[in-house]
């Protein structure tokens, strides 16, 4: 929990009139990507939001408005990937619940399930260092922490609405995956505090959502079990994660550079029981066995069959957008401040070093607090994901229940996506502030991966769908 009261204190000690003072957004509107379909009627906008003028920090994102004749009917969500250090444009917005997805030969193909049927979104490039976000201090590079993070996303919306003062007064909700289980609810607790300074004009936080989050290093990556119940490693190795070194052991020795030699045995030992062709967070994922490179998006020759539809999950998805975004007419769409970026763009490469102690922070007790806010949370588990396995994230959400004596609604059960099931759910609520009320919910997706929307796309926007409403997910089809 250092981490976590570093973050408090530094936002108890500073001055919150220095997020009104700390520079201006470049924010334009894209008059159309390339690639793009005709019949696109709502709107896109992208730019920079200076975080820190002093130190020419600026965050990018890409905002896309609902599609609707009335987008301010509608909420205001915020997506963040994690990493630390991964792309909320690249993944986020063009590989799971943005508006579009490259298709082959550079055209854009629309996403029937993008969250934008429901919601304003805003996809947001932190921290500095990633994707097209940066620093002007080459030492802010170094070192840099959740801390750091989390003051740098507060200052986000609050500059960001004043480029968008429409958007001031909508619910605001929070969303991501995986490290985003550290950004969020950190974020979530200086809107917070931010909302009981004297003279501040609340922001409207409703809820947080995050899907297969990394909340904490004893519990979160515990996979034995699962891979095992899978099939994925034998009895022995079982038995070995359990006695020699389990998950939790290696995920610190390792982001402390520090790994004994009976861990790296037993983890060499246990790559080679998986194999070299399964992904870790897909466990059902096929790899890209296209022979179109990277390369030849870049510059070659386009694929002779264009993809008329988008094919759930396609595997070679990541380098259609690894070539998308590297071209030289995308960022200009974009309005990529280029001269700053002198490699290509990828989804996790980035020059920022971050401290390695903060990966194993303890953010659970934040949940207690966001939940005693009266602030909605949903955990979504893609129950093929082995990084941040189902099992490990609904022990966190029934530890939660119990701490804060909430009271279950319904029993466990199946929730469904139109006819069929969805996955599986249980909600909670009963605190005093508003003891009928939803505030809790786990909801595992099925045969989805570590990025929900991107293998379960449908599944992925009813879950969305009924968290902005305040219900539990559909526990009935719908005919």
């Amino acid at each position: 929990m250092n981490t976590v009261k570093k973050v408090l204190l530094f936002l108890v000690l500073g001055s919150f009139s220095a997020f009104l003072t700390i520079g201006r957004s470049t924010a334009e509107l894209i008059t159309s990507l390339p690639g793009q379909p005709s019949n696109v009627t709502f709107k896109q906008y992208s730019g920079y939001i200076v975080t820190d003028a002093q130190h020419g920090r600026a965050l990018f994102y890409y905002f896309v408005k609902a599609d609707s004749g009335n987008p301010l009917s509608h909420p205001l969500t915020v997506w963040l990937n994690g990493g630390p250090g991964c792309s909320s444009l690249g993944f986020g917005a063009f590989m799971e619940n943005g508006p579009f997805q490259p298709g082959n030969a550079g055209l854009l193909l629309r996403n029937k399930y993008s969250w934008n049927s429901a919601s304003n979104m805003l996809y947001v490039e932190s921290p500095i260092g990633v994707g097209f976000s940066y620093s002007n201090t080459s030492s802010d590079y170094i070192n840099w922490n959740d801390t750091t993070t989390a003051w740098d996303n507060l200052q986000f919306p609050l500059n960001w609405f004043k480029e968008f003062p429409q958007h001031r007064d909508s619910d605001l909700y929070l969303t991501g995956e995986s490290y985003a289980g550290h950004y969020i609810p950190q974020l979530a607790m200086l809107l917070l505090e931010y909302n009981r300074q004297l003279n501040n004009k609340p922001i409207k936080l409703k809820g947080i959502a995050l899907g297969n989050p990394l909340l904490d290093s004893e519990i979160s990556i515990d996979a034995s079990e699962f891979l095992w119940s899978h099939g994925v490693i034998s009895d022995d190795m079982l038995a070995m994660k359990k006695t020699v070194c389990n998950d939790s052991r290696y995920f610190v020795e390792r982001i402390h550079k520090n790994l004994s030699k009976d861990c790296l045995d037993m983890y060499g030992t246990m790559r080679e029981e998986v194999g070299n062709d399964t992904d870790p967070g897909d466990l059902i994922m096929p790899p890209c066995l296209s022979p179109t490179t990277q390369s030849t998006f870049l510059g070659g020759p386009a694929d002779a069959k264009v993809a008329k539809k988008i094919a759930v999950g396609d595997p070679c998805l990541g380098d259609r957008i690894y070539a998308y975004l590297n071209k030289p007419g995308v960022q200009k769409a974009l309005h990529i401040k280029t001269t700053r970026f002198p490699a290509v763009w990828d989804f996790c490469s980035g020059p920022l070093d971050y401290q390695a102690d903060n990966m194993a922070a303890n953010i659970i007790p934040l949940l207690s607090g966001i939940l005693r806010e009266n602030i909605r949370i949903l955990l979504f588990s893609g129950d093929q994901d082995s990084k941040i396995p189902l099992t490990q994230t609904r022990k966190i959400a029934n530890w939660l229940a119990k701490d804060l004596e909430l009271t279950a609604f319904g029993r466990y059960g199946p929730w469904y996506d139109g006819l069929q099931v969805g996955g599986w759910s249980q909600s909670f609520g009963g605190l005093e502030k508003s003891k009928n009320n939803t505030h809790l919910t786990y909801a595992t997706v099925k045969g989805a991966a570590h990025e929900v929307p991107f293998t379960s796309p449908s599944q992925a926007l009813t879950l969305f769908k009924a968290f902005l409403s305040g219900h539990p997910p559909p526990r009935t089809s719908n005919v």
